[in-house]
């Protein structure tokens, strides 16, 4: 009996593990992408030129 009570507790902190984990990798992810102008994941397709006057301006 407490031989499948280890297991599952075992199963418990490897999912809690792995949830965090992938939680900061996307969060890292999420925050690189919108903080950049290409897409490191997907194709991103090269950007027009005339859509340079709705881009913000910067100091």
């Amino acid at each position: 009996m407490t031989d499948e009570k280890e297991k599952m507790m075992n199963k418990k902190v490897a999912k809690k593990n792995y949830v965090f984990y992938a939680k900061r990798v996307l969060g890292e992810v999420l925050r690189l992408e919108a903080n950049s102008t290409s897409c490191t994941l997907f194709y991103e397709p090269k950007q027009p030129e005339n859509i340079a006057k709705f881009k913000r301006k910067t100091k």
